[in-house]
């Protein structure tokens, strides 16, 4: 029973002879409600490319998203500060804590720590006319990265930014 029968299994196929497989939906919460077990999962890995405009409100779609889109390590900067006193006491006045040998130490820490390379918010935050893409260009895999779509009926000459800050998108 676990072997592909429906549409992943004809996507595979088609991804075989060199054929390019759209799929449009909802959201990949509405994916998984129409395809039986896991075969949304199927599916999704026998795309060559995808683009993953997430609509706000649906968390299980940005977690799948994200997940989509992989890890990679990434630099976390950890401070800490401690202090110490000895014959410590609190003032009646201004309710502080005071010592009379007080000492105030700080650190900085860097470390590395593997994270998603777009979190949760980040596709729930997606504007119009914006995706983040795991292209592909025939050869190879590229990193997921953003995408930023004009609709075709805008003018070809200007940029996705300026078209944005002139307000046409």
């Amino acid at each position: 029973m676990n072997e592909p029968s429906g549409d992943e299994k004809f996507f595979s196929l088609s991804r075989q002879a060199k054929c390019v497989p759209l799929v449009a939906t909802q959201s990949i919460s509405s994916l998984q409600s129409a395809l039986p077990g896991e075969t949304w999962r199927t599916l999704l890995a026998n795309l060559p490319h995808e683009n993953l405009p997430v609509v706000v409100g649906r968390p299980f779609s940005a977690k799948i998203a994200s997940e989509l889109c992989g890890q990679e390590e990434k630099w976390r900067v950890n401070y800490n500060i401690s202090e110490s006193g000895h014959d410590s006491r609190v003032s009646f006045l201004t309710g502080k804590p005071l010592a009379d040998k007080a000492h105030i130490s700080t650190s900085k820490t860097y470390s590395q720590q593997r994270d998603y390379r777009f979190d949760m918010k980040t596709f729930t935050e997606l504007k119009n006319a914006q995706s983040i893409t795991l292209a592909y260009d025939g050869l190879n895999p590229l990193p997921p990265m953003f995408c930023y779509l004009k609709p075709y009926l805008n003018d070809v000459n200007k940029s996705y930014f300026r078209q944005l800050a002139d307000g046409q998108l």
